[in-house]
């Protein structure tokens, strides 16, 4: 957010702060709700327990956010390095 905003000038930086935290809180949403969907999908399977089966979603949501974090991560040391 910090370089973000440095590239506004300060009239404009109210605007800015209240965009990336908005933007901020719609990506948590957006997180919450695939990581709810996942486990919910996982939930659906009949051919295991519920017990089993949310376990199984939690992981897999978990190996999810992790390849997003993968993902973020490449991208910020590329945006950096520059």
């Amino acid at each position: 957010m910090t370089s973000a905003l440095t590239v506004i000038g300060k009239e404009k930086q109210s605007q800015g702060n209240a965009i990336l935290n908005t933007l901020q809180q719609f990506a948590g949403a957006i997180g919450t709700s695939l990581v709810a969907m996942v486990v919910a999908a996982s939930q659906s399977h009949l051919h295991t327990t519920r017990r089993i089966s949310t376990a199984i979603g939690t992981q897999e949501a978990f190996g999810m956010l992790t390849v997003f974090c993968i993902i973020i991560w490449i991208s910020y040391y590329r945006s950096v390095k520059r």
